[in-house]
């Protein structure tokens, strides 16, 4: 597409291929039972093999890298694609701006079904993490405003590491990179760039809200944005400790399972 760099360029050949399988019209609740399908497929079929959680992993490949595909087009391309910049070509009724920006929050409301049934075996605060993923995410794709989420899904990218991180065939060097990539990730993703784009949807959703989107979903970006904007502050204090422990020589550079 002329007046857009070779990067927009690439990533929009990218998503021409989804829309030359019919992405632009998918239905979102096909696409979640699909993805939720798939995942637990996933899980059941390869389980933790290698010691990797390979569902999380690849929904986190999936709705983290797609994400950032679109927040950069929405940063960068939007007003030479549309005319409008993005969020605010959302917000105005425009519609997503790709296919992508449209089926991502479905991926991760699928994967959220593996969330809520792994909650019951491994205790409630899993299971509301899981059924607090999966509403907030129907919610958005019923009304027709996923593309609104998809940019908060850029904090997954640091899932992809999470995911990998006690691999059992890292060596112990493998490992402290692999913890250093971690709270890199971490703090890039859910601490710097996730609140930075959540802060423009709702400037944008206070500058002009279209009247396709019911007015409550302002309320409901609000409340689901503060919730985990908090929650990731919380999880990055105690991983701050940690790593004081473990560079003060209190606890052991070996990964383990505890956060506190």
């Amino acid at each position: 597409m002329s007046g857009l760099n070779s990067i927009s360029d690439l990533f929009l050949s990218f998503i021409g291929v989804l829309d030359s399988f019919g992405a632009e019209t998918w239905n979102l609740r096909t696409v979640t039972a699909a993805s939720a399908a798939f995942f637990l497929g996933t899980r059941m079929g390869v389980g933790h093999k290698y010691n990797i959680d390979w569902d999380a992993f690849i929904h986190a490949i999936l709705s983290g890298v797609g994400s950032a595909i679109c927040v950069y087009l929405s940063y960068y391309a939007a007003a030479g694609m549309t005319g409008v910049p993005e969020p605010l070509g959302s917000t105005s009724c425009n519609g997503p701006l790709t296919s992508l920006h449209r089926i991502i929050p479905a991926i991760t409301q699928g994967y959220a079904v593996c969330d809520i049934i792994n909650g019951f075996r491994l205790g409630p605060a899993f299971l509301a993490h899981g059924i607090a993923t999966f509403s907030v995410s129907a919610i958005f794709c019923e009304l027709d405003a996923a593309h609104l989420l998809t940019p908060m899904l850029i904090m997954e990218l640091s899932t992809i590491v999470l995911a990998i991180l006690r691999a059992d065939f890292f060596t112990p060097t493998m490992q402290l990179i692999t913890q250093a990539s971690f709270a890199l990730t971490f703090f890039v993703s859910r601490i710097i760039i996730a609140p930075a784009v959540y802060y423009d949807i709702v400037i944008a959703m206070n500058t002009k809200f279209g009247d396709c989107f019911p007015s409550y979903l302002y309320y409901v970006t609000l409340g689901f944005g503060g919730f985990f904007h908090c929650l990731n502050t919380f999880w990055f204090y105690k991983l701050v400790k940690k790593i004081k422990r473990k560079l003060s020589g209190q606890e052991s550079m070996e990964v383990n399972e505890k956060l506190d």
